[in-house]
């Protein structure tokens, strides 16, 4: 009995980790943005180095803030399916559809933020790029090692989900067999 408290307690915190985590997510996508000029430098990690990082125009910044609440966005759906997951287990309930699909989701949406987090990227430098005048035009794809580590975690992900649906499956032709 313990062991299931212990489980519940967890899930609980967990799923309220996940919905801070999905409100934060956009809230500092805007932040960025809005102050760009203070936070750019941590933002743009080392492209700093390349690229004159605080000389960039409101289309410029406006373009930024869009690729990155999107990005946001596309990452707090994700989240909040994981925190579906998260609230079946509280209560006890971890074969549930409800469960799975949130699981699912987040899943797939992990995956596809790998492709997106590229996109980003590209896309950032595009913004730089065409604000600094010494660098105007630039345009550099990445696909490196954080990026493969990314995209097997997405598909160990989405497996894990592909199991556990198999799970449920079993267990609902086991709970209809009885």
């Amino acid at each position: 009995m313990s062991n299931i408290n212990t489980s519940s307690r967890l899930a609980t915190f967990l799923s309220y980790i996940t919905l801070i985590a999905a409100i934060a997510l956009p809230v500092a996508a805007a932040a960025i943005w809005l102050f760009w000029n203070e936070l750019a430098t941590y933002a743009t990690g080392n492209l700093q180095l390349v690229y004159d990082v605080r000389g960039l125009g409101v289309g410029a910044r406006f373009a930024g803030f869009a690729l990155f609440l999107a990005s946001a966005a596309i990452q707090a759906y994700g989240l909040l399916g994981l925190r579906q997951t998260f609230l079946e287990a509280a209560e006890g309930r971890t074969y549930t559809a409800s469960a799975l699909n949130g699981f699912r989701r987040f899943a797939w949406v992990s995956l596809i933020m790998v492709f997106v987090g590229i996109v980003q990227q590209t896309g950032l430098i595009v913004i730089l790029s065409l604000s600094d005048p010494s660098h105007q035009g630039a345009l550099s794809v990445q696909f490196g090692t954080s990026e493969l580590k990314a995209l097997f975690m997405g598909l160990l992900l989405v497996f894990v989900a592909h199991v556990f649906a198999e799970g449920k499956q079993a267990k609902d032709e086991n709970d209809a067999f009885l």
